[in-house]
This record gives structure tokens, sequence and C-alpha cells, in this order.
């Protein structure tokens, strides 16, 4: 479905423009708002997509750390937890 909303049906576009996008699409925006939290304004939409690609970015980040940190000691992120819960337990933490 998102193809429909998104891209002009091959048979309309020309064919030195495949994939070519509706006017009024905006990218991502499929009209899926459940919880109501879309905004009107355009700016605070455009706001809002920053902010999510940000915390994207993030979580990203923290997951190559998490590699990293697997690569250089074999330890998984929940052996890492469990090997500090013993840590502090032995020191009294």
């Amino acid at each position: 479905q998102r193809a429909q909303i998104g891209w002009v049906d091959p048979a309309d576009a020309s064919y030195d423009q495949p994939g070519l996008l509706r006017d009024d699409y905006y990218p991502g925006d499929i009209g899926f708002d459940p919880l109501g939290i879309r905004p009107e304004d355009p700016e605070e939409l455009d706001l809002m997509i920053t902010r999510e690609l940000q915390n994207g970015r993030l979580a990203m980040l923290a997951a190559a750390g998490f590699l990293a940190q697997e690569a250089v000691d074999g330890l998984g992120i929940v052996e890492h937890f469990q090997v500090g819960m013993i840590e502090s337990a032995d020191f009294g933490l």
C-alpha cells in the first residue's frame, strides 16, 4: 500500500523517470497515526521527524558499541550486566 500512496503509477510516469514520487507525498508519511500525535503544523512535523531520525541514529551508535565491546572481550551485553552485578555484590556496591 505504501507504493500506491507514495509513487506515481508506472503506467502514468514517463520511461525516463522510474520511481517518480507523487507531488503531495512526504517521504515516510503514509497517513498512519493511530494515537493522533502528528502535528498539523509542517514546521512542527519536520522538527518531530528530525528528532526521530536523531534518536534512531543514536540507537544505531549504541548497537555498534555493543558489537564493538563484544568483539573486544567476547562477552555479550547480557553477560556484561551479569558480570557487573557480580562485581557490585563482591565489592558491596
